[in-house]
């Protein structure tokens, strides 16, 4: 499992659904985006890919010739490109929640920039071998699983979409504020300057109606704490009982995020009952409904963000309407437990029908498992 960003809260609802479930003999391994070894920070052997295809690789062959094991779960699938071995012995799935193709085209807003034509010929060729040497895929969006079938030819029906989730025993809806409290907004993103935080500024200091704005960040600049309508949080961790105590008290949940396939804590603010403000970037149009659980604007747009800020001021039952369909969605889209039960049954079917695999002719829908996500 990649620990990296959103992965770590992934990885923790992994370990409780493997808890509860007496059936399943698991070993996680987690794979730690921080170099442990000061060579690693070496200019070439730096690169993620490499590493966590280095470690991942290292790793299963340390555990499966003491342990045996039925089927393995990579992901991401960065962590499988080395491990071809494996996955030609063992029924694999590999989980993603974008696909390379996918973070090129948000990459700028992550300082990434696509490489040669050369070199993104190797890396298109890498990958599209990994991901095609698994049993199955499991895509967190569609966007990224449509890529998987378009870009990298892996086969339509060894592709399932199954969203990240999120505990909804631990995100739920706070108490209701009093009638005429300032609007209360919450901001969750590590990276102040990519996920919209100078752009929420912007938009908050141009409204007239009183906000009080609490940045859950890593790092926020000195303009921020300067606001007298600004409470900054850091340091803290994901799922830890304050961050879910700030989702209970918040109003509205604001990502205003300039670049972003899948952010997680949409999933845990709409869990949260709460109305959700955010960006039409990578997938996250697949999670908010325009007009229904939240508004959709454009990214680097502090004008249109403070539109949909004031609309919510203005009109309490709509935020309240907009926060009971985002609960709706979550409980019945993003429910951690049940999606990683879907992941656990897809496992046990390669295991069962290992070496079954059957020529796909022509370009089916991507394949969903059991129930569908009703993605909006």
């Amino acid at each position: 499992m990649e620990q990296t960003l959103g992965h770590v809260a992934h990885t923790r609802n992994l370990e409780r659904a493997v808890a509860r479930r007496p059936d399943l003999d698991a070993s996680v391994i987690r794979l730690d985006y921080e170099p442990s070894n000061p060579l690693l920070t070496l200019p070439v052997v730096r690169n993620w890919s490499l590493r966590a295809s280095l470690a991942a690789r290292s790793a299963l062959r340390r555990t499966l010739s003491s342990d045996p094991v039925d089927a393995v779960l990579i992901h991401t699938q960065v962590s499988a490109l080395l491990a071809g071995a494996v996955m030609r012995a063992i029924p694999t799935v590999i989980s993603v929640d974008a696909t390379p193709r996918n973070f090129d085209d948000e990459g700028a807003a992550y300082g990434h920039r696509r490489q040669g034509e050369l070199a993104e010929r190797l890396k298109l060729a890498v990958n599209r071998r990994a991901l095609r040497e698994a049993g199955a895929v499991v895509a967190w969006n569609r966007w990224a699983g449509d890529s998987l079938v378009a870009d990298y030819g892996v086969p339509a029906d060894r592709v399932s979409v199954i969203p990240p989730g999120v505990d909804v025993a631990r995100f739920r809806p706070g108490t209701p504020r009093p009638a005429g409290s300032p609007l209360r907004v919450l901001f969750v993103g590590g990276d102040f300057e990519r996920k919209g935080g100078h752009d929420l500024l912007e938009a908050v200091r141009g409204l007239d109606a009183g906000i009080e704005v609490d940045l859950v960040t890593g790092r926020a600049p000195a303009a921020a704490r300067a606001e007298p309508w600004v409470r900054v949080w850091e340091g803290l961790t994901p799922q830890s009982p304050q961050l879910v105590d700030l989702y209970g008290q918040a109003d509205v949940f604001v990502l205003p995020t300039r670049g972003d396939c899948l952010a997680q804590v949409v999933a845990e603010a709409m869990a949260s009952g709460l109305p959700v403000v955010t960006t039409s970037v990578g997938a996250m149009s697949e999670m908010v409904q325009h007009g229904v659980t939240g508004h959709l604007v454009p990214p680097r747009s502090p004008r249109a963000l403070r539109d949909a800020l004031a609309a919510l001021v203005a009109d309490p039952g709509r935020r309240h309407a907009m926060g009971a369909a985002g609960l709706e969605v979550a409980r019945r889209d993003h429910d951690a437990e049940r999606n990683w039960d879907r992941i656990f049954a897809l496992m046990q079917e390669l295991a069962g029908t290992a070496g079954a695999r059957d020529a796909v002719a022509g370009p089916p829908p991507v394949r969903e498992l059991s129930s569908p996500p009703a993605l909006t």
